[in-house]
């Protein structure tokens, strides 16, 4: 599959580079300073790679790129994101313009495009309250529900999207090597919801126990940077459909394959 990357100069999406050349696919990076990539990722990587230099907030540039690299998938970690509600969204820009580039690109190359987009553990539903989001019990990054809201209004039939919502994601490595294989993961997975979430005695306290839950249980979430870019790599060699259109949370489960 022909994937096209932005925000490759990131803490995922250049771990994201080698887990796709790992898993055969061919890479397109679109970048704003090519200068950047070169320094942060080994060159053994970026001789693999296609670059474009551009800015994510262009949607016709962007669209440009699609069709003239005839990219199947596109893998979106580019952008800050806001920690308060109070805070001016920082990401939206990218997420529009890259949405809507890849609709239009679909629309010319006859062909949905499949789109995995970076969220966060808080825009996932609470377990068992439906279409209530975990931020409205600790409201922080609630600027992926925009991320969500903007995916949520563009047609499946040409942008195949998927918000990876993962929690804290930490590096096993400073380094960005090319890999000899891909490297696997042990995840178990849900889609909208934290799988293998666990109620909490904390619940029964007034007022503070959803918040408490939610803190007793957000650390088992976290995951290295570099398992998660072996998940999405490996969706887009062997794609599961159940993914299309929903919001992907991730947990360690040992070893293994992924699941």
């Amino acid at each position: 599959m022909k994937v096209i990357v932005f925000g490759a100069t990131g803490n995922l999406g250049s771990r994201l580079l080698p887990a796709l050349l790992a898993h055969e696919h061919q890479v397109v990076v679109y970048v704003r300073n090519e200068r950047k990539l070169k320094e942060i990722v080994d060159p053994a990587v970026v001789s693999q790679l296609t670059v474009v230099t551009g800015d994510a907030t262009d949607a016709e540039a962007i669209k440009d790129a699609l069709v003239k690299h005839q990219c199947d998938a596109l893998v979106n970690s580019a952008g800050g994101v806001a920690l308060f509600p109070w805070q001016a969204p920082q990401m939206q820009g990218i997420v529009n313009a890259v949405s809507t580039a890849a609709v239009d690109a679909s629309r010319e190359l006859k062909r949905p495009i499949r789109g995995w987009f970076l969220g966060g553990f808080m825009v996932l539903d609470f377990p068992g309250q439906k279409g209530i989001k975990i931020n409205r019990y600790v409201p922080l990054f609630s600027e992926h529900s925009l991320t969500f809201d903007c995916l949520t209004s563009k047609p499946q039939e040409h942008l195949e999207w998927s918000l990876f919502s993962p929690a804290y994601m930490r590096p096993a490595s400073q380094t960005i090597t090319l890999l000899e294989a891909p490297r696997g993961n042990s995840f178990s997975t849900a889609v909208d919801v934290p799988p293998g979430w666990q109620p909490s005695y904390f619940a029964r306290i007034p007022l503070l126990g959803t918040f408490l839950t939610v803190v007793g249980n957000v650390l088992r979430y976290n995951t290295d940077l570099e398992d998660c870019a072996d998940f999405l790599a490996a969706d887009l060699a062997k794609p599961n459909r159940s993914f299309v259109g929903h919001r992907v949370s991730v947990k360690e489960s040992g070893k293994g394959k992924v699941q």
